[in-house]
Formats: structure tokens, C-alpha cells, sequence
């Protein structure tokens, strides 16, 4: 060739078979395919249209596993296109080896190492696979040929540059769909919905040619951005560009389609799908090792089963042995499943980095970049993600490693919080060794536990103005104080926060949160202890002190209303979270404002706007419901409380009731600047500030603030402006006056006092283990002298009940002799052995109780393991002795046998050989009887020393019931009709002829347990108990000495002697200092004031009834609502839990106590006796269905669901006529 004659332009140029566009790319280094095999002779010019048109070039993305794939799918290629060329891009590690010698490699389509690097680290195999795809079809699609992209696992039968031969620049893409009819909905898999998850359009087939660049450009973007997208990227291409769809049923055949169509195989040997030539099977998800599938992904009740399609699995068959003849021998790992160390990646762990990158732009080093930055990388994913995992020691690398096995979740479910120190274990050891966790991954813990200091005090966690009102308090109240669990009492502010264990925790919140790790929640408002009532969770209404803020002055005034583009207009300021559209009310407080001011342009209405942005939908509606007026100014941007109520001459809150105690301290603020307030009438914002505080908008529905009375308001202030600004001035005075700090401050101690001794309660209780005391069944005995005679156990003489009484009259001077007798020698044995007992006590002191129980234990356990051995040294005697036996047995046997002189020999050696064994078998004896010997001398020794054990035990024990007994005797014994006895409440006295409850508690602890259980849950610090029939004042005692100096206890018992008592039972247990909390009301309860007749009752005290005939009155009836609505002790107090024992005249109590129970709703515990209310001419059934009426629901004690009047007269009907059930009657939810 001459200068002259210069060679062909490679992307001009053509050639007889239309590759020289390809070639040209080829020979420049794109694909780099050897030169020599595109010496071609020189043709006349094309037109790029022409030899696109006429020219294919297959290609594939592969990683090195799939690589005999692809060797297949590239060699049948070839053999049906044996003009085009074929490419092949290598998923492979950055600087490697060469698997494929004219494979491509990341950088010869033009992509980045470092950005390579980045996406091997940040996406899966499949995931890297399927960015890289776009990028290699724009990189090919430069030659202007017709690229068809294949994925490995794919294998050709016929020709397919005829199926994309009509393809142009206007219709650049070709798509194959996975099936042309719909799939049966029968079970089978792949069902409709794995098809709609997988995608109409196969990615294992299809074409793209010049003119497809901006669909591949879209696909490069939106993979780049998210390489997880689980959305089939070829479904959206037929709504970017026009497209062909090639429906040949030849083409793909697959797990999808493969039971649709009918493989067959002609008599020219080819192959035929519904009577078309096949070109193409799809062989995804089929594994060599499993050659029985055609995929293993729908493994589970496959829709084709090849052994019901011979042709379709000899197909499998020859592809099976194609991949092991093109190199396959197993499964080989992605190269970027480990780092460069050989430590794998755990899965979670790439999530993690390519969130990192999506959300700083700037991705932390990948250890595959060209320059190794592993040291980096390591240091990114061995650190700590957050404070969380710093404090347990943990990183990026235990968390991920923790999130991909279900096993570490199911043992260890919160692996930085109450599991840390177990997972930490984890990782240390098996982590480490198993090479899963590197050790730099795993740090020192931090032990960050609080000490927790047993004094009065209280910490406050969290932060906010919520927080930081209750510090004040705290201050005021004088306890002290931390930011920390330092203390036994804790108050968290924000919910969630991290508490140690062992901390009495109280939820203070103005919204609902959940509850269920907290001792107590406290709100702000009695609506807001409603609903969380609701929930079951013990609920407290705090008192809150008005924050104290300096007054806003001209100049920040001005400022803030220049930042808002605001002068000398009236502004309105308001507030609204998009979060809680609804109950913000925010299209209300608009309403309200164009319907008072429709035409005035000097008003505003400035709206400082949060959650725009997550809630585009709320923030589109308070838009275009402000678009058309000017005088409505939404702030979105930069939002700061304080100018904005800067710039307001009044501030306004039409919240519905539904947003709970969330607005109250924006308002609190609000006012504490002497802005004036507007807001709705209900919930905290009614009950903190009050109509001398704001100006309240009545409700037109349950907490729906009026729109136009809330008009009229607007409309008010901003008639006279003066007087406005004068309102806020007082209102802020006056928030100071009644919310005082001193106040909170002194509501708080009491409460805190009262957790703190709950907590002690509980603590000790936890702590320390209970013993029976030893003196404890003399004292049963002793009472039991109390017990009278059963004269009316049935016999078959009926006068026996008559002659008992009467010889009982007649001996009763006998008898009381008996029993002072009896008693003085119980009294007697029991002071003496108390006085042994406290002089042991002087002798051996306390000290050693737990090592003698320690000692004990021991030698219990000695004493199991010798008997054990016991057990087996006899199992071997008799074992002995019948071996022994058997052997005399077959000598005499062979004895007494005849035989010639061969069998004399061989009996003679036979005897030799049972002489031997027998010696044996007496050594073994003599052994056994040594060892019995020794283990029954080790057996009578420990005998003794148990007894002794068990004796220093009891000397030791009864010492929990000396102090108790010289109390006693400090005290005084009383003249002999009344008798202590011992209980949770303390130490009572009791009539001593009492035959109801003086014998229980002698034998029990607890009088009544679940009615007491019930009646703790339900009271209330700063409330008032009431114990109607209080008789020695049992409940009384106990709930005075859990409320402590808070709160207020009535106690209602019309019999003198039972009321004396409970003056004496409430000196002896309950301090002086609280005994001011008791009102003791002499009197019987009961429906209106009158006189009633009384007599004594079994149940101990007096039972009274109307006087009718000889019953003449003798105590006075009391109506109790009269009685105690202005008791002096009571006041500014509510009734919280009301108990009444008197099961027979419950209802007329009640009735007496009607207008407190419908003020106050307090919960009622009471005994109800249906045959008792029938004597006194009542309808029992009329009465529950009163309780009805008065909003109480009827609920058995013991049980959380409420039943009907006529269940509960049926159930105690078949239980007796006079029978006594426990109600609750609960307040209904408001």
C-alpha cells in the first residue's frame, strides 16, 4: 500500500461480513482481541446505519465462578454466528491474573479502579454484576454494532441476529418476555407473584443497538445511586424508549416457560419448542451438582419436573457435561467476598459502607483500591458505630456479624444493651477464634454504671424544657440530686433512655409512650393520667413550676419581625408539627383567623412549620389552604421557637384533645414571656393555666375547640392590642403566683419519699430471704386457747346440740379456769424460751448463720453422695453373693457327674478355674463388707452433725422473734380481753373473744390478700383511702403506712371498743409524725343521717339495720358525702380508693356516698352479699345495676374483665344464697 492509498477510517470503514465497526473498537484497545484476525481486505464505504444494521456482537458479564459458563454460552455463540464477535467482561480483583485471555476487565471500559473498588466493597456479586452491565452495553455500543447481551448460564441453539434485524434508531431495544400466557395459580413455583417480583422481561436475553444510549444512561444512574434495587430494570424500558418484543417461543426457554411450551425433538435430530426451532435455553438457577433441577431456586414444588420431561432434562444433561468440559469442577467464591487478608466480609457489614456512601458522598477507603488503604478500612469497620456499641465494647464488625446470624440474634437479642457483656464474651472467644471477628474489632468495655448510692434522692435523665422544669423542682425540694442513676429514684424525661437495673424508674412524659419497663409514669394533666390509666400503667399527676423568663423587649421584638418581613402589624403567632397534623389543628387556627379578620389587612398570621419534609402530603394541604392570602406566612426554614413568639403580640393553639399534654409546655413558654395565649378548653392547657391565664376557645365537641368562638377571640385581641399585651403581663404573673417553684418542689419530695420507700420495700425484700420462726407454732397453739366448741356437728341423736350447750353452760366456770391455766403455762414456755434464746444470742452471736447453712448444705450433700455409694456397695454384695451361689451350684453338679479319665482332668482343671474365682469373689466380699463398715461410721457421723447443724439453725432463726417479743413486754400485755398477733400490717390487737379473724391471722400473714394486693395497686400518693367497717383498723394501718405524710386515710367503724382499738393498732405501727393523716368517723355508714339499731357480728364489731320492733336504735347512721365534704383535714385532696366491708349494706353505704363518688370516681373495693341485702327488703340486682348508673363496671377481685349483674347474682347463686363475692367496682374509661 502507497502513501497515497491510506489505510480505512476503523469506524468507517466496512467489510464483507459488516464487523469492521468492531474490529476498529477491537484493535484500539477497547476489546482487546488479538489484531491479526481482522486482516480484511479494503470495501467501498457504509453509512453507520447500514453497517449497524448488519452487524452483532454478543457479550456477557461474568465473575470468575461463572466463567464455564460462559465459555459455553460464548462457544455456541460462535458456532450459530460465525461472523460476530463475542465479549466478555471478567468480574475479577483489580490487577489479577487474566482467567480469560480475550476477556475485559473493568478498565478497559473506561471505569475508575478506585470507584471499582468502591462498588466491589459496597454491592454483592450479583449486585457489582449488575452495575457493571449498562456500563459494558454504552461501552460496546460505541462500535454502532447491535449488541446482544446474554447472562452466562445461557446456552444457544439457532441464530438471532435475524430476530434483532429489524431493529433501528428509533426501536433500539429488544426484549424477550420470561413466559407469552399467564402462569397457573395452582401452588406451583414460579407462581404470578414471583414472576411480578422477577420481572415481565427476561435480563437473561435481550438487545440494545445505537439509540439506546439514554436508557442505558438511566440504568447506569439509578444503579449507581442504589445498587440494591430489587426493581427489574428492564420492566421500565418500554416507557423510555420504543422497543421490540421478540415473542419466538424458541427463544428462552426457562423455569418459567418451560412447562407452557412443548419440547420435542424432529426427525432431523434439532430440537422444536410448540413448532419452532429452538435457539435458546435459560439454564438460571441450575447447578451441575444438582443436575435433577432445572433450578434450584424454585426447589420447592417446581412448576417442570424433568423426570416427566425426558427431552428438557437430556438438555440439562448435555449442559452439565459442557460446563465440566469448559472448566467446571465446584463452586467457586466471589473474589470479593474476603478481604485481602482472607477475612470474610460479613454481609451487613457492605450494606453499612455503601450507606455510608450514599449519605456522606464521600465513602470510607475500600480495602480493594489500587493502593491497599486495608489498614484504613479495617480501622472504619473495627470502630465503633455509635455510643451504644463504644460502651459495650463492640464495633461496625460485631454488629454486622451479629445481624447476619440468626442464631447470635435468637441468643443474644440485644447484643449492645442487656447482652452486652454475654456477646462481648462471644466475640472474644469463639469470635475470635473462628477467625469471624478480628481482634481489633473487640474493645475494652466501658463500664458506664451508675453507683448506686442507697440514700434518699433523686436523678433526672433526659434533656428539654420537660427536664429541665423538673430539675428546678428538684432543686426547690431540697433532695438531692443527679444527672446519672446515682440514685435509687430515677426520673426520665425522654423516653428510651438507657436505665441500670435495680433503679425505681418514673416516666415523666407528656404524651403516650410505652411504659412497660417503669414503676410509675407521671403527666401533666388529670386527661392525660386518663389515658394512660387506660393502658393499666400507675399513673401520677405532676405539679410543674412556671418556667421564669424575662419579658420580650422592643428591640427583639423588632428584629423578629424584620427576619420575618413583619412591621407594626397584629401578629398572631401559632405552631404546627405535621407529624400530628390532626391533632395540631393547624387548617383550624387558618379557619378561625380568615373567618375573623376576612377583609383587615393589618393582622398576620405567622405559622412556624416542622415535618414538612416527611410529611410532603400535610404540608401540600396547609399550603394551598394559605396560598391565596398574603397575611398568612408559613415558616419552614430554620425554625426557632423564640423569634417566632418574639414577633407575636398573641400566640394560638387550637390543638384538638386527642394531642394529649404536648402543647402545654410550648405554651408555658409561650406565657412565661408575657405573650398572651389563645387555646383550646381542655386537657392540661384548662388545667395548668385557667381563665386568668389564657384566653380558652370552648369546645364544640369532646376537645374539638369552636372555630368561630375561637373568631370572635382573634377578633378581640386584635380590636384592642393594649389590653391584649396587659393580659399576657398578668397572665405571666399570675402562671408565677400559682405554680410556684417552692410548691413543686414540696410535691415532689413527698412523691419521691414515697418511691424511695417502695423501693426500699422491694429491695429488701428481694434481698433477703424469709425463715419461719421457730417460736411460730406455740404462738398458733396459744391462740387457739381462743377457739370455742362446735356444738352443731351433726350427730344421730338430735338433742346433742342442746345438751352440748347446756353441758357447756354448766362446765363453762371450769372451763375459763382450763384455759387461764393453759395459757399462763404457754405464756410461761414461751418466755423461757425466748430468754434461752436471747441469752444464746449473747453467747454466740449472729454472725454465723449463713456459714452454718453453708456447712449444712455440705454435709446434706455428703450425706446424698455416701448414700448413693451405699446403694452400690449392696447392688455388689448381692451381685457377689448370687455369683458365688451359681458356682457352688455347678461344682456339686460336677461332682455328682460321672465320666472317664479325660473328663476327671478336664474337671479338675474346670475346678482349678472355679477355685480362683471364687477366692476372688471373697476378696471382692471382704472389700464391700470394709467399705459398708467405713460408709456406715462416715454415715452416723454426719447423722450428728446434721442434728447439730439443724439445732445452731433454730437457735439461730427464732432471734427474727425475740425483738418482737420484748417489744411486747415493753409495751404492755393488756388486761386479757384483747390479744396481739402479728401480721404484715404490723403488730395488732384483737378482741380476744374474735373467732373470725384472730385465729386466721394466727396461722397467716395476710388478711385478705388479693383485695390488699388490689387496694396497693390502685392508691394514689396524694389521695384519700376510705375503710368503711375499719374494725381494728387492719387496711387502715396498712395503707397509713404506705402512704406515709401523703395523702389522707377515713376510717369509718360505729363500734367503741373495735374503734379504740384502732386508735391503739394506728399509735403502736404507724409514726407519730403521720398520725395526722388518719379521720376516724365514729359512726355507721350508711344512706342518709339516722339512728340504727345495732348487734353484734360474727365477723367481729357490730352489725347494724334499721330499727324495726325490739331492735331499738343505739348508733348514729352517718351520711358520709355530708360528713367529709367539709372536713378540714381533707381538703384540696380526692377520694382515690374506697373499701367496704360490710357485704350486706354495701349499697346503702354507697348511697351515702354518691356526689364524692361521682366528683372524685374513685375505685371501690367492697364485699357484696346478695341474701344479706334481701333481708333488709333490697333488690340486689337493683343495686348493681345503680352502681351501673353511677359509671362504675362490675369486676370480681382477682379478675381484669368485667361481667354482667345478672352472671354475677347467677355464679354466687350456685355457689350458696349466702355467699359473699369481692367486687371492684372500676370506674368506666371517660
Amino acid at each position: 500500500m502507497t502513501d497515497s492509498q491510506a489505510q480505512p477510517d476503523p469506524v468507517t470503514a466496512g467489510s464483507p461480513d459488516g464487523n469492521s465497526a468492531v474490529e476498529a473498537t477491537l484493535q484500539s484497545g477497547v476489546l482487546e482481541q488479538p489484531a491479526e484476525l481482522f486482516g480484511e481486505p479494503e470495501w467501498p464505504a457504509e453509512t453507520p446505519e447500514d453497517r449497524g444494521a448488519r452487524t452483532v456482537l454478543g457479550c456477557t458479564v461474568a465473575c470468575r465462578d461463572q466463567l464455564p459458563a460462559a465459555r459455553v454460552l460464548r462457544e455456541t455463540f460462535r458456532r450459530h454466528h460465525p461472523n460476530a464477535q463475542f465479549a466478555l467482561l471478567v468480574v475479577d480483583l483489580p490487577g489479577a491474573d487474566r482467567p480469560e485471555p480475550d476477556g475485559l476487565t473493568f478498565a478497559d471500559i473506561g471505569l475508575d479502579a478506585t470507584e471499582y473498588a468502591r462498588l466491589a466493597m459496597g454491592c454483592t456479586a450479583e449486585q457489582l454484576r449488575n452495575v457493571l452491565r449498562p456500563m459494558f452495553l454504552q461501552h460496546l455500543l460505541k462500535s454502532g454494532a447491535t449488541v446482544l447481551y446474554f447472562e452466562p448460564s445461557v446456552q444457544l441453539f439457532g441464530r438471532f441476529d435475524d430476530l434483532v434485524a429489524g431493529l433501528t434508531h428509533e426501536r433500539p431495544v429488544a426484549l424477550v418476555p420470561r413466559v407469552l400466557r399467564p402462569l397457573a395459580v395452582d401452588g406451583l413455583r414460579p407462581t404470578p407473584a414471583d414472576l411480578a417480583e422477577s420481572g415481565t422481561f427476561d435480563p437473561s436475553a435481550f438487545a440494545v443497538r445505537p439509540g439506546a444510549e439514554q436508557l442505558l444512561a438511566t440504568w447506569v444512574e439509578q444503579l449507581r445511586d442504589d445498587p440494591s434495587a430489587a426493581a427489574p430494570m428492564l420492566d421500565g424500558a418500554p416507557a423510555l424508549v420504543d422497543h421490540q418484543v421478540i415473542r419466538d417461543p424458541g427463544v428462552g426457554l426457562s423455569v418459567w416457560n418451560a412447562a407452557q411450551r412443548e419440547l420435542v425433538v424432529a426427525g432431523d435430530g434439532r430440537h422444536t419448542v410448540d413448532g419452532t426451532a429452538l435457539r435458546s435455553v435459560h439454564f438460571d438457577g441450575f447447578q451441575p451438582q444438582r443436575p435433577w433441577l432445572l433450578s434450584t431456586a424454585y426447589a420447592d414444588r417446581p412448576r417442570i419436573l424433568l423426570s416427566e420431561n425426558p427431552v428438557l432434562a437430556g438438555l440439562c444433561a448435555g449442559y452439565r457435561n459442557a460446563l465440566v468440559g469448559a472448566g467446571y469442577t465446584r463452586e467457586q467464591p466471589h473474589p470479593f467476598d474476603a478481604l485481602p487478608d482472607g477475612v470474610v466480609l460479613p454481609a451487613t457489614l457492605r450494606r453499612e459502607y455503601l450507606d455510608a456512601w450514599q449519605a456522606d458522598g464521600e465513602p470510607p477507603p475500600s480495602p480493594f483500591e489500587p493502593d491497599g488503604p486495608l489498614a484504613e478500612f479495617r480501622e472504619w469497620s473495627c470502630a465503633p458505630a455509635d455510643d451504644r456499641q463504644r460502651a459495650a465494647g463492640g464495633s461496625r464488625w460485631t454488629a454486622a456479624v451479629w445481624a447476619d446470624d440468626p442464631i447470635l440474634r435468637r441468643d443474644y437479642p440485644d447484643p449492645f444493651g442487656t447482652n452486652a457483656e454475654a456477646f462481648h464474651e462471644w466475640c472474644v472467644g469463639v469470635g475470635v477464634a473462628s477467625g469471624r471477628v478480628p481482634a481489633e474489632a473487640v474493645h475494652r468495655r466501658i463500664d458506664n454504671r451508675a453507683a448506686l448510692v442507697d440514700q434518699l434522692g433523686v436523678a433526672v435523665l433526659g434533656d428539654g424544657q420537660l427536664a429541665e422544669l423538673m430539675r428546678t423542682a428538684v432543686r426547690a425540694s431540697g433532695l438531692p440530686s443527679a444527672d446519672t442513676a446515682y440514685y435509687p429514684v430515677v426520673l426520665r424525661c425522654e423516653p428510651g433512655l438507657p436505665v441500670p437495673a435495680g433503679r425505681y424508674v418514673i416516666d415523666v412524659h407528656n404524651g403516650a409512650v410505652d411504659t412497660a419497663d417503669v414503676a410509675e409514669t407521671w403527666v401533666l394533666s388529670e386527661s392525660g393520667r386518663a389515658a394512660a390509666r387506660r393502658n393499666g400503667t400507675k399513673t401520677r399527676v405532676v405539679a410543674l413550676p412556671a418556667p421564669e423568663r424575662d419579658r420580650i423587649d422592643l428591640p427583639t421584638r423588632k428584629g423578629a419581625r424584620a427576619k420575618f418581613g413583619l412591621s407594626d402589624e397584629f401578629v398572631f403567632g401559632a405552631f404546627v408539627d405535621h407529624a400530628a397534623e390532626r391533632a395540631d389543628n393547624a387548617l383550624g387556627v387558618v379557619s378561625a383567623f380568615l373567618a375573623a379578620f376576612p377583609e383587615r389587612d393589618e393582622v398576620r398570621l405567622l405559622i412556624g412549620v416542622v415535618g414538612a419534609v416527611d410529611h410532603p402530603e400535610a404540608a401540600e394541604r396547609l399550603r394551598l389552604a394559605t396560598a391565596t392570602d398574603s397575611r398568612v406566612l408559613l415558616v419552614e426554614e430554620d425554625l426557632d421557637l423564640h423569634p417566632l413568639l418574639s414577633a407575636s403580640d398573641c400566640f394560638v393553639s387550637l390543638h384538638r384533645g386527642e394531642a394529649g399534654d404536648d402543647h402545654v409546655l410550648r405554651l408555658l413558654e409561650v406565657a412565661a414571656h408575657g405573650v398572651p395565649v389563645i387555646a383550646g378548653e381542655h386537657g392540661a392547657v384548662a388545667e395548668l393555666f385557667g381563665v386568668e391565664a389564657a384566653r380558652l376557645v370552648p369546645c364544640a365537641g369532646p376537645g374539638e375547640p369552636d372555630i368561630e368562638a375561637a373568631a370572635e377571640l382573634l377578633r378581640a385581641a386584635a380590636d384592642d392590642p393594649e389590653t391584649t399585651a396587659a393580659f399576657g403581663a398578668a397572665a405571666k404573673e399570675n402562671l408565677l403566683a400559682v405554680h410556684t417553684v417552692a410548691r413543686a418542689g414540696a410535691r415532689l419530695r413527698e412523691r419521691v419519699e414515697q418511691a424511695y420507700r417502695n423501693w426500699r420495700t422491694k429491695w429488701s425484700r428481694d434481698s433477703h430471704g424469709q425463715f419461719d420462726d421457730p417460736l411460730r407454732p406455740l404462738l398458733v397453739a396459744r391462740h387457739a386457747l381462743h377457739r370455742a366448741p362446735d356444738v352443731g356437728v351433726s350427730s344421730r341423736n338430735s338433742m346433742a346440740p342442746a345438751l352440748r350447750k347446756a353441758v357447756l353452760k354448766a362446765l363453762s366456770h371450769y372451763d375459763e379456769h382450763i384455759r387461764d391455766v393453759m395459757r399462763s403455762l404457754v405464756d410461761g414456755v414461751e418466755q423461757t424460751a425466748s430468754e434461752l434464746l436471747r441469752r444464746q444470742y449473747e453467747a454466740d452471736g449472729e454472725g454465723d448463720m449463713e456459714a452454718v447453712r453453708a456447712e449444712l448444705a455440705q454435709l446434706i450433700r455428703r450425706q446424698d453422695q455416701h448414700g448413693a455409694q451405699l446403694l452400690g456397695t449392696d447392688d455388689g454384695m448381692v451381685r457377689a453373693r448370687a455369683d458365688l451361689a451359681e458356682q457352688h451350684r455347678r461344682l456339686r453338679k460336677l461332682e455328682a457327674g460321672e465320666g472317664g479319665d479325660q473328663r476327671v482332668d478336664a474337671l479338675a482343671e474346670r475346678l482349678d478355674s472355679l477355685t480362683g474365682a471364687v477366692e476372688r469373689i471373697l476378696d471382692r466380699m471382704d472389700s464391700l463388707e470394709q467399705r459398708q463398715t467405713g460408709d456406715q461410721d462416715v454415715e452416723a457421723s454426719l447423722r450428728i452433725a446434721s442434728h447439730d447443724a439443724a439445732s445452731a439453725l433454730q437457735r439461730t432463726d427464732v432471734l427474727q422473734r425475740i425483738l418482737l417479743r420484748e417489744h411486747e413486754r415493753n409495751i404492755g400485755g393488756g388486761d386479757g380481753t384483747t390479744t396481739p398477733v402479728l401480721c404484715d400490717a404490723g403488730l395488732l390487737r384483737l378482741p380476744a373473744d374474735d373467732s373470725f379473724m384472730l385465729p386466721w391471722l394466727s396461722s397467716h400473714s395476710t388478711w385478705d390478700g388479693d383485695v390488699s394486693a388490689l387496694i396497693d395497686s390502685l392508691l394514689e400518693p396524694d389521695g384519700v383511702f376510705m375503710d368503711v367497717g375499719a374494725y381494728v383498723g387492719y387496711q387502715t394501718v396498712r395503707v397509713l403506712s404506705r402512704l406515709g405524710n401523703s395523702g389522707a386515710v377515713v376510717a369509718v367503724e360505729p363500734c367503741p371498743r373495735s374503734g379504740a382499738l384502732l386508735k391503739h393498732n394506728v399509735e403502736v405501727n404507724v409514726p407519730a409524725a403521720w398520725g395526722h393523716r388518719l379521720v376516724l368517723v365514729e359512726g355507721a355508714a350508711w344512706d342518709g343521717s339516722c339512728q340504727l339499731a345495732a348487734e353484734s357480728s360474727l365477723a367481729g364489731g357490730l352489725s347494724v339495720s334499721p330499727p324495726e320492733g325490739d331492735k331499738p336504735p343505739s348508733v348514729r347512721g352517718v351520711r358520709l358525702d355530708r360528713e367529709l365534704e367539709n372536713h378540714e383535714a381533707l381538703q384540696n385532696l380526692k377520694l382515690s380508693v374506697v373499701h367496704v366491708d360490710v357485704g350486706g349494706r354495701v349499697h346503702r353505704v354507697l348511697g351515702g356516698l354518691v356526689r364524692l363518688l361521682r366528683r372524685d370516681r374513685p375505685s371501690i373495693v367492697c364485699s357484696f352479699t346478695p341474701d344479706a341485702i334481701r333481708q333488709l327488703g333490697d333488690d340486689p340486682g337493683a343495686a348493681l345495676r345503680e352502681f351501673g348508673t353511677w359509671g362504675y363496671d362490675l369486676v370480681p377481685v382477682g379478675r381484669n374483665r368485667p361481667v354482667s349483674a345478672p352472671d354475677l347474682l347467677e355464679a354466687i347463686s350456685s355457689a350458696g344464697s349466702a355467699s359473699t363475692v369481692k367486687l371492684w367496682l372500676r370506674p368506666k374509661q371517660k
